[in-house]
C-alpha cells in the first residue's frame, strides 16, 4: 500500500506538477489486518480524491503483532501517490518495523520511474505501478514497485474467475485474482467486487497468509466513487 502534507508539496513538486484544490470528497476504505496465528493484529486504512487531472491516494497501515500480551512486532507505513491517467507519476513511503525506519520514494521522468531508496536509486518502466492492491488494475505482465523496500519486480496478474465469499457473515460475489512473481507465486490474491473495490486481499510476503478485509467503506458509494483507482479490467 500516505502522506498528506508530504503529498502537497514533495510529492507533486517532484512530478513537476502544480499543487491543486480537491475537486472530490476523500473516499476512505477501511480493512482488518488478520493473521492466521495471531489473529488481528492491525488496521489499514486507504483513501483517495482527485484535482485536476490528478488522483492522489493515501494509505495508513498499523500493525501490532502479541504474544501473551507483549507487543513482539510493531509495523506502520503511510504512503502517498499521485496518478494522472491512471500513470503513477509519484509516489513516497514511510515505513517503521520495531522502530526502525525508512523512506521509499518515486518519480516519473521520460520514459522511465525513479525509485530512491536506503539501498540507493533504481529505474523502472514508466506503467511501474506500487504494490497496492488498488494499483494492480490490468491483467497481464508488468513491474511493481514494494513501497515497503523499493525493490523493482515483474509481475503477472492472472485469474478473475467469479468466487462467493463470506464477509462479516454475509456472502458477496467477486472475482479472484492472483499477482505472481518469478520468484514467488500468489505474491498477493485480490478479491475484486462488481463496483472495482477490493473487498478482501491476501499478503503472502512474509511467509504467512496476512488478510485484509473491507469492514467500512464509503457511505452510500455503489463501488468504487469517482477519483479512486480502478480496480482489476478483463
Amino acid at each position: 500500500m500516505k502522506w498528506t502534507p508530504i503529498l502537497g508539496c514533495a510529492a507533486l513538486l517532484a512530478a513537476g506538477a502544480s499543487p491543486v484544490v480537491a475537486k472530490t470528497s476523500p473516499q476512505i476504505y477501511s480493512y482488518a489486518v488478520t493473521h492466521p496465528v495471531y489473529g488481528a493484529i492491525g488496521t489499514y486504512d486507504r483513501s483517495s480524491d482527485e484535482a485536476d487531472g490528478l488522483t492522489r491516494a493515501e494509505a495508513h497501515l498499523r500493525i501490532a503483532v502479541r504474544v501473551l500480551g507483549v507487543v513482539v512486532r510493531r509495523e506502520t507505513a503511510d504512503q502517498t501517490e499521485v496518478w494522472r491517467d491512471h500513470r503513477l507519476i509519484s509516489f513516497q513511503s514511510l515505513n517503521s518495523t520495531n522502530g526502525r525506519r525508512s523512506t521509499i520514494s518515486g518519480a516519473a521522468g521520460g520514459d522511465r520511474f525513479a525509485v530512491t531508496s536506503p539501498s540507493g536509486t533504481e529505474t523502472a518502466p514508466a506503467d511501474v505501478v506500487a504494490s497496492d492492491p488498488w494499483s494492480l488494475n490490468r491483467l497481464g505482465p508488468g513491474a511493481v514497485v514494494s513501497t515497503r523496500t523499493g525493490k523493482i519486480s515483474s509481475v503477472e496478474v492472472t485469474g478473475g474467475e467469479p468466487e462467493t465469499i463470506v464477509l462479516h457473515g454475509v456472502s458477496e460475489s467477486a472475482r479472484h485474482y492472483h499477482v505472481n512473481t518469478a520468484a514467488q507465486p500468489n505474491k498477493w490474491e485480490v478479491w475484486i467486487d462488481a463496483h472495482g473495490v477490493p473487498v478482501k486481499f491476501r499478503s503472502l510476503e512474509t511467509g504467512g497468509a496476512i488478510d485484509f478485509t473491507l469492514v467500512s467503506a464509503p457511505q452510500g458509494a455503489g463501488g468504487v466513487a469517482s477519483g479512486t483507482t480502478p480496480g482489476l479490467s478483463r
